[in-house]
């Protein structure tokens, strides 16, 4: 059995994943947390690194879709000029905002990555719904006290589950 706090995959930077790859596995959507795993923390706008990934998504036949725990206007604000679809407000890891989002998209889990920074919404909801999940680093430091100590316990698991020894071999 699973264990619903460890990824499919680890990589550095969502700058690094081959999306190709993830094509040929039978990856047709994906969804992409903003806060640290895109931009860093509290980011407004989307940048041109932001658009290149979004563009190399499509080229590659897989429909992005924001997924963030962010107010709606927020989100917003950061997909517009990006045409791609978002689901904010949400409460990852909650099963119930993972299935919100496969829904607007049309999606089935088998299909769909879920991209983040945090075990504890990104990894932990999307392996609760069968979803491919993808962890990466977090881009800045910067972040909110909260998540700095869900930080703490995240690298308590990561050491006790071996993360960088396993996971890096498919880097």
């Amino acid at each position: 059995m699973k264990n619903i706090f460890k990824p499919d995959y680890y990589v550095t930077s969502i700058y690094n994943i081959s999306f190709g790859k993830l094509r040929e596995m039978g990856i047709r959507n994906a969804l992409i947390d903003i806060d640290n795993t895109l931009m860093p923390w509290g980011s407004e706008r989307a940048d041109d690194r932001v658009r290149d990934l979004v563009r190399e998504l499509k080229e590659e036949g897989i429909r992005p879709c924001i997924l963030s725990n962010a107010p709606k206007n927020r989100v917003k604000t950061f997909v517009e000029n990006l045409d791609i679809d978002f689901y904010s407000s949400g409460r990852k890891p909650m099963k119930m905002t993972f299935l919100g989002a496969l829904k607007k998209l049309g999606a089935k889990p088998k299909n769909t990555c879920i991209i983040g920074d945090q075990i504890f919404t990104d990894i932990l909801g999307g392996n609760r719904i069968g979803l491919y999940s993808i962890l990466v680093d977090p881009i800045d430091k910067n972040e909110s006290l909260h998540t700095q100590w869900i930080r703490a316990i995240e690298r308590i698991i990561k050491k006790k589950l071996n993360y960088a020894k396993e996971l890096m071999k498919g880097e």
